[in-house]
């Protein structure tokens, strides 16, 4: 594969950068041929069959997300858009971001009964200052997408999101019957999915007033404070589907993160599955 051409992007204001950061989306062999992932990078939104964006500066506070349209519809892209539509609209009005602000604007509008059904997940970090002058993240998920995190100095990177599927859902039942804690290193077995893999939790599209009476995706999210020299990825399933986290290249502050993530487009190029779905990644470095 060659290397995409880097995606349109304005910059920001010139504000104190505490990061550097750059994403990177491809069409992959998916059998229904379409782009049905849609990400958010700090100031808008994107929905590209390939594309790398160029490394650019993070100022806080910041948003970084990713969403993924559910491969059951064959107009599920538009439920993705959608979601990272509303994340656009809500960053720039209030820079205060939940699950269920997303949920209410996308069902404001009554979209086409051929797009009824249509499916997207959800990973989102948001980047704030605490009270002490650290930094901290707020990470957000419904569905498979997930967020990885490596901090500096160590050597694996460590998933920050349990999915939202049917064989999660077994494992804490199982745990709950034989009365006993479930260890998070239980969740997110990898692979190429099944399925037990189908997602429990996520955004939908309606054509009625049927939203009305039903309850908005119910979201996980967790809080970590953020040290210089700490990475986080935000990704589809379509990258950690078919390349574990094990396999990944470590970062430092010499990585080229756009090269870093061109690599890990490769890796899914190559794996056994072949790149069988979307993928979408954000890389984020802070200083």
């Amino acid at each position: 594969m060659t290397a995409p051409a880097p995606l349109d992007h304005c910059p920001l204001k010139e504000t104190p950068s505490i990061a550097q950061t750059c994403a990177i989306t491809f069409l992959g062999n998916a059998s229904n041929n379409l782009q049905q992932d849609a990400f958010f990078f700090l100031d808008n939104w994107y929905q590209e069959d390939l594309g790398v964006m160029a490394v650019t500066p993070v100022a806080l506070p910041f948003c970084l997300a990713v969403s993924d349209g559910v491969a059951s519809s064959n107009h599920s892209q538009h439920c993705s858009k959608a979601v990272v539509k509303a994340i656009r609209r809500l960053w720039v009005n209030q820079k205060s971001i939940t699950s269920e602000d997303i949920y209410q604007l996308i069902n404001q509008t009554k979209h086409s009964s051929k797009r009824h059904g249509a499916a997207a997940t959800l990973a989102m970090v948001v980047g704030e200052l605490n009270s002490d002058g650290t930094i901290k993240a707020t990470i957000t998920h419904i569905g498979d997408s997930r967020v990885y995190w490596l901090p500096k100095g160590t050597s694996q990177w460590q998933c920050l999101t349990r999915d939202h599927n049917l064989l999660n859902e077994l494992i804490d039942q199982k745990a709950q019957e034989q009365g006993r804690q479930v260890e998070f290193s239980d969740y997110n077995r990898e692979g190429m999915a099944g399925s037990l893999y189908s997602i429990t939790e996520c955004f939908a599209l309606t054509a009625d007033d049927s939203y009305l009476s039903s309850e908005s995706p119910k979201d996980s999210s967790c809080k970590i404070d953020i040290n210089s020299g700490d990475c986080l990825l935000v990704c589809t399933d379509g990258i950690h589907d078919l390349v574990p986290s094990q396999e990944w290249a470590l970062v430092n502050a010499e990585t080229d993160l756009q090269a870093w993530l061109i690599n890990l487009k490769n890796q899914v190029y190559d794996s056994d599955g072949n790149a069988y779905d979307n993928g979408t990644a954000i890389l984020v470095r802070f200083d």
